[in-house]
């Protein structure tokens, strides 16, 4: 595994990623048609804005 790049976002979305990971971990989640990581990609995109590079398209990427 490479070392991380720190990547900086607004103080208010890290608080709301950070509490959605919390949430999941504290609570068993229950979400009709769902797993553990599918809720855990949910928050880093959906709440953090946290993709990885193989979900751009090619145009994004160049």
């Amino acid at each position: 595994m490479q070392n991380p790049v720190d990547t900086y976002i607004a103080d208010a979305d890290y608080h709301a990623l950070k509490n959605a990971l919390v949430q999941m971990v504290a609570q068993p989640f229950d979400r009709a048609g769902t797993d553990a990581e599918t809720e855990v990609v949910r928050a880093l995109g959906e709440i953090g804005g946290v993709w990885p590079v193989s979900v751009m398209d090619d145009a994004e990427r160049s």
